[in-house]
Protein backbone atom coordinates (compact mmCIF):
# COMPACT_ATOMS: atom_id res chain seq x y z
CA UNK A 1 0.00 0.00 0.00
CA UNK A 2 2.88 2.26 0.96
CA UNK A 3 4.41 1.93 -2.45
CA UNK A 4 1.23 2.23 -4.26
CA UNK A 5 0.77 5.76 -2.36
CA UNK A 6 4.40 6.68 -2.89
CA UNK A 7 4.02 6.36 -6.79
CA UNK A 8 0.81 8.15 -7.09
CA UNK A 9 2.26 11.05 -5.17
CA UNK A 10 5.96 10.91 -7.33
CA UNK A 11 3.37 11.27 -10.51
CA UNK A 12 1.42 14.30 -9.31
CA UNK A 13 4.82 15.88 -9.11
CA UNK A 14 6.16 14.42 -11.73
CA UNK A 15 8.69 12.59 -10.20
CA UNK A 16 10.22 8.83 -10.86
CA UNK A 17 9.81 6.20 -8.05
CA UNK A 18 12.91 3.51 -8.96
CA UNK A 19 12.15 0.04 -6.79
CA UNK A 20 15.09 -1.67 -6.12
CA UNK A 21 15.46 -5.68 -5.94
CA UNK A 22 14.08 -6.89 -2.62
CA UNK A 23 17.51 -9.48 -1.75
CA UNK A 24 19.83 -6.67 -2.94
CA UNK A 25 22.29 -7.13 -0.27
CA UNK A 26 22.64 -2.79 0.65
CA UNK A 27 24.39 -3.74 4.29
CA UNK A 28 26.37 -6.44 2.99
CA UNK A 29 28.02 -4.44 -0.02
CA UNK A 30 31.14 -2.10 0.27
CA UNK A 31 29.84 1.43 -0.83
CA UNK A 32 33.17 1.99 -1.45
CA UNK A 33 34.81 -0.89 -3.75
CA UNK A 34 31.52 -2.70 -4.40
CA UNK A 35 32.42 -6.38 -2.71
CA UNK A 36 30.14 -7.76 -0.91
CA UNK A 37 30.42 -9.55 2.54
CA UNK A 38 28.22 -12.59 2.91
CA UNK A 39 29.01 -13.41 6.54
CA UNK A 40 27.73 -10.51 7.95
CA UNK A 41 25.37 -11.30 10.30
CA UNK A 42 22.27 -8.89 11.51
CA UNK A 43 24.38 -7.98 14.87
CA UNK A 44 26.85 -6.38 13.52
CA UNK A 45 26.11 -2.80 13.06
CA UNK A 46 29.62 -1.91 11.95
CA UNK A 47 32.21 -3.70 9.76
CA UNK A 48 35.47 -2.75 8.05
CA UNK A 49 35.55 -3.89 4.14
CA UNK A 50 37.88 -6.91 4.05
CA UNK A 51 39.28 -5.76 0.22
CA UNK A 52 39.72 -1.75 0.87
CA UNK A 53 39.60 -1.28 4.45
CA UNK A 54 36.37 1.30 4.46
CA UNK A 55 34.80 1.18 7.75
CA UNK A 56 30.87 1.21 7.48
CA UNK A 57 28.08 1.97 9.95
CA UNK A 58 25.56 -0.66 8.68
CA UNK A 59 22.41 1.26 8.12
CA UNK A 60 24.16 4.24 6.71
CA UNK A 61 26.30 1.67 4.09
CA UNK A 62 22.84 0.36 3.29
CA UNK A 63 21.50 3.62 2.51
CA UNK A 64 24.14 4.92 0.02
CA UNK A 65 24.10 1.88 -1.89
CA UNK A 66 20.18 2.01 -2.23
CA UNK A 67 20.48 5.62 -3.85
CA UNK A 68 22.80 4.57 -5.70
CA UNK A 69 21.70 1.29 -6.98
CA UNK A 70 18.17 3.44 -7.89
CA UNK A 71 20.44 6.57 -9.57
CA UNK A 72 21.91 4.01 -11.64
CA UNK A 73 18.93 2.66 -12.91
CA UNK A 74 17.36 6.03 -13.38
CA UNK A 75 20.70 7.94 -14.93
CA UNK A 76 23.58 5.26 -15.47
CA UNK A 77 26.09 4.38 -13.18
CA UNK A 78 26.56 7.23 -10.83
CA UNK A 79 29.93 5.78 -9.27
CA UNK A 80 33.67 7.09 -10.46
CA UNK A 81 34.93 4.40 -12.88
CA UNK A 82 37.35 3.01 -10.22
CA UNK A 83 34.69 2.37 -7.87
CA UNK A 84 32.02 0.77 -10.53
CA UNK A 85 31.30 -2.79 -10.52
CA UNK A 86 28.86 -5.56 -12.68
CA UNK A 87 26.68 -6.45 -10.26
Amino acid sequence: MFVTILEHAARKRGVRVEKVERYFASSRMCSGCGSVRWDLCLAEREWVCEKCGTVHERDLNAAINIRDRALSRAVGDVRPAERAVAV
